[in-house]
């Protein structure tokens, strides 16, 4: 991801204290190109004739409703981008929006059956994963202060650890059986194929859950900034999916809740409550919270310039 800076003489203003760090144009126009590209995926999801074929009603219904979601998330990631100037809160409420689109189009793209917006599911993936990877890669974690309360950090460590677990093991009941000679799992992906959450939840999501909970418990300034991005991607997916839900209720389909809906309800319901309490505790530079460039390894104090996102 490009990114520019801006000199000691220019990122102070008149009179008063310095900038700190400022969005670029790149940010700004790509963000806007994502969220139109959620935009117009979404929309085809919602008013084309079959845009999920084959797959079953209620499905369907789950998706469409995501869709209505996505639409939502996309008018956020615009606010959030509107102004010049980048607050770490800001910066972590969108780096969790884009994990969320990140896992959402990553399913559209590998286990839905391809449809006439295919391409624009690459794009949007392309640009909401560089955007991702470069604002988490970025983050200083000297920067950030722990909270006041180890408490907050301990308990939501064990929580983050207990929910990868968890859903690990939920998932491995149904794919060891198979891998011994047991049952096709339940559910599949399209025509066969392994069914996308539980390729992406245990490669990648439940891992970086995993580590981020063993950052909190074990003190690290960073673990606080990512546990927020965690908490808002998990707040949002699990919305998405309740309403997907609360849609099939509506039109009288045929319900069927998978061995994690139980979980996932109170996993939202803590989660939101988290997430509110690590944004009112979370504390940092908000000169210095980002690093000017990726792998940036030099102190604040060795640049003249000012990082922008």
């Amino acid at each position: 991801m490009t990114t520019e800076r801006t000199t000691a003489s220019n990122s102070t203003h008149v009179g008063g204290p310095p900038s700190g760090v400022r969005r670029t144009a790149v940010t700004l126009w790509s963000t806007v190109a994502l969220a139109l590209g959620i935009v117009m995926a979404s929309a085809y999801g919602l008013l084309a004739a079959e845009p999920y074929r084959d797959l079953p009603a209620a499905t369907v219904l789950g998706a469409q409703a995501q869709d209505v979601c996505s639409i939502l998330v996309a008018g956020v990631l615009v606010f959030l981008v509107r102004r010049p100037q980048v607050s770490p809160r800001g910066h972590l409420a969108r780096l969790g929006l884009l994990a969320y689109v990140v896992y959402s189009y990553a399913i559209y793209l590998t286990g839905v059956p391809m449809n006439r917006v295919f391409l624009v599911y690459v794009v949007i993936e392309s640009l909401a994963g560089a955007a991702l990877l470069n604002g988490l890669l970025r983050l200083r974690g000297s920067a950030w202060q722990r909270p006041g309360s180890r408490r907050l950090e301990r308990g939501t460590g064990w929580m983050l650890l207990v929910v990868a677990v968890l859903f690990a093991l939920l998932w491995l009941s149904t794919l060891v059986p198979y891998a011994a000679g047991g049952p096709v799992p339940d559910p599949e992906g399209v025509g066969g194929t392994p069914y996308p959450v539980f390729v992406l939840d245990l490669v990648v999501v439940l891992p970086c859950i995993a580590a981020v909970g063993v950052m909190l418990l074990r003190g690290r300034p960073v673990g606080g900034p990512l546990a927020v991005v965690a908490l808002i991607k998990i707040v949002t997916l699990f919305t998405a999916l309740w309403a997907g839900v609360a849609a099939v209720l509506v039109t009288g389909e045929t319900l069927h809740l998978g061995p994690d809906a139980g979980p996932s309800a109170a996993l939202l319901v803590a989660s939101v409550w988290l997430t509110v309490r690590w944004l009112r505790a979370l504390r940092a530079d908000e000169h210095t919270f980002l690093r000017p460039s990726l792998w940036d390894d030099a102190s604040p104090s060795d640049h003249p310039t000012r990082g922008v996102q």
